[in-house]
């Protein structure tokens, strides 16, 4: 079974970092798992990613020590269920605000008796070519837990969410934690600010790595400097469109200025 350097880093108190994955290509994820991140997060809520695409992308990372991450659409155990049955070391569910649904979280993960999940692990085991009992022991072990923390119920019922055992990470998207709290994209408002330090307040408190959805490169820098431990530094569309654009904002300088020196 696949080891998990994610869990590792985190329960050693080390920071990771990684990027999301929206380009439903394998170029791309090939590309991605071979340049010095921890993680990949592939993103089924906001991305156009279902479970066939999402199975046919995660053997791209294979041969890598990057991490192979999703993001549901929802906290819902079916979903949850085949994300991890094809092979993801590791689930993120949005809109948990409390700790029931942070227990549902842990329960579709988890095998009984503890958890609900049903066992035909398919990728995870390599279509039987490993041992399943290795898997069904070693899953709470390698499988990372992350939940997100985007509503002021979610803040206010922060410590009962990371009391659940088997959390391991709890994430923070600053665009919709802000739109909730009624601070649109005001990173800097007292009441966006106070909610940030309630989360890493917690966090400590309850052995939870707290992690953000950094805006920049820089941002990523302070967010680690704050102590956030899992952190993403990219989105791989925004990414790629910012990249051309600043490119053909370069050329078309150049060019304006040829043009101008000739006229």
């Amino acid at each position: 079974m696949f080891r998990n350097k994610v869990k590792r880093l985190l329960r050693e108190g080390k920071p990771t970092i990684g990027t999301w994955v929206t380009i439903n290509s394998i170029d791309v994820i090939e590309a991605l798992s071979r340049v010095g991140l921890d993680w990949l997060l592939f993103d089924m809520e906001h991305g156009s990613l279902e479970i066939n695409d999402v199975q046919r992308l995660l053997p791209a990372t294979n041969g890598t020590d990057t991490v192979p991450i999703v993001r549901v659409p929802w906290n819902d155990f079916v979903i949850i269920k085949k994300v991890l049955d094809v092979g993801a070391y590791g689930i993120m569910v949005p809109w948990v605000n409390t700790r029931e649904e942070a227990e549902a979280v842990i329960k579709a993960v988890t095998y009984p008796p503890q958890g609900i999940r049903g066992f035909g692990p398919r990728r995870a085991v390599y279509y039987g070519l490993e041992p399943n009992d290795e898997y069904f022991k070693g899953v709470r072990d390698e499988v990372m837990v992350i939940v997100q923390i985007e509503t002021e119920d979610a803040i206010d019922n922060i410590d009962e969410i990371l009391s659940v055992n088997g959390i391991n990470v709890a994430f923070i998207g600053p665009y919709d934690l802000s739109a909730n709290l009624g601070t649109f994209g005001n990173f800097e408002h007292p009441k966006f600010k106070s909610a940030i330090e309630k989360v890493l307040d917690s966090c400590e408190k309850k052995g939870v790595a707290p992690g953000m959805a950094a805006l920049s490169v820089n941002n990523a820098v302070e967010a680690i400097k704050r102590g956030f431990k899992f952190v993403s530094i990219g989105y791989d569309i925004f990414d790629l469109t910012r990249t051309y654009r600043s490119n053909v904002e370069v050329v078309r300088q150049a060019l304006n200025s040829i043009l101008s020196c000739k006229g």
